[in-house]
């Protein structure tokens, strides 16, 4: 089952945005970083961002100016909260509780789920970022055994 095998922690491969012209562009650059977690009880969290953010000026955790509040927000993607699975269609989805974006807050965002090994492929349903529209295809490695 779905659910058995995607109960783990894994780490970012790759982002890849694909366009609705068929082009494709990297929302996280191309060597993201990030983590996703499935435990045994539904619960999920994932946490995205791009290696390039510059760093803050100040080293106050809340001192950053308004463009670098900008950049760090609009580089990263983090949210938690339940998942189940949809098997008959190879789909998760992600019960969002709390979330960076908060107009997910409360939502439910479906990802097509495809694994191979160690390897899990996420792939969203199209997407609003940066006002253009895209499939966002996420793939994963298995970061250590099943617990």
């Amino acid at each position: 089952m779905l659910k058995d095998r995607i109960v783990g922690t894994w780490q970012l491969i790759s982002v890849e945005g694909r366009l609705t012209d068929g082009s494709r562009d990297y929302p996280y650059g191309q060597n993201p970083l990030g983590v996703l977690m499935y435990d045994h009880l539904g619960n999920m969290a994932v946490q995205i961002m791009g290696r390039d953010r510059p760093p803050f000026k100040s080293a106050d955790l809340k001192g950053g100016s308004a463009q670098e509040t900008k950049d760090a927000l609009d580089g990263a993607a983090i949210y938690f909260g339940t998942y189940d699975t949809e098997e008959q269609t190879d789909t998760v989805r992600h019960h969002i509780t709390g979330s960076l974006f908060p107009n997910w807050i409360g939502t439910v965002q479906r990802r097509k789920a495809a694994v191979n090994g160690n390897r899990l492929v996420l792939s969203t349903e199209p997407l609003l970022m940066g006002g253009s529209e895209s499939v966002i295809v996420l793939e994963w490695q298995r970061m250590g055994p099943i617990v």
